[in-house]
């Protein structure tokens, strides 16, 4: 998969592409961070080349266009967690970070960047590029998705220390 950003005025605009090998198809999604995209999908037949040519190919037009990827450490830590209840809670994790890589996702704002369930909490760790858009989006997931009771929504910082989001520290 290929991730790039445009910053314009105020907002961020992101475009991503890949290829599924299974189906040979590529798919194209592209958006304003924070709002669900559009896409569209192209047969691999359709197009002459490598996968992975293919792929370069349109990231080098899209830079010539503005857009550039983002490193490692531009992409900023959200942690969301709940009270750690019992063994069946690590499937629960994995429903969880598949939640969240929808809900990030599907708005070109980040992914799920796995979990925790050893110390007395079940954490899934995101990586996201607007901080209070993902906030938003992970509250409405997790309500819809009947998950509020005991949410915590954190920041990572650097330094491994953790600063409350939600609920709001009073």
């Amino acid at each position: 998969m290929i991730r790039m950003l445009h910053k314009n005025e105020k907002r961020w605009s992101y475009w991503e592409a890949w290829y599924d090998e299974k189906d040979r198809l590529y798919t194209v999604h592209y958006g304003q961070v924070g709002e669900i995209g559009d896409h569209y999908a192209i047969v691999a037949e359709q197009i002459e080349g490598k996968p992975t040519h293919v792929l370069q190919n349109w990231a080098e037009e899209m830079k010539e266009k503005g857009y550039a990827e983002l490193a490692k450490e531009d992409w900023q830590k959200l942690v969301v967690s709940f009270p750690h209840l019992s063994e069946a809670d690590v499937e629960m994790r994995y429903a969880i970070e598949a939640l969240l890589d929808e809900c990030l996702g599907r708005t070109g704002n980040g992914h799920s960047d796995g979990g925790d369930d050893s110390r007395d909490e079940l954490a899934v760790i995101c990586c996201v590029i607007d901080m209070e858009k993902a906030i938003a989006a992970v509250q409405e997931a997790m309500s819809a998705a009947r998950l509020h009771d005991g949410l915590v929504i954190w920041r990572l910082q650097d330094d491994g220390t953790r600063v409350s989001l939600y609920p709001s520290a009073c």
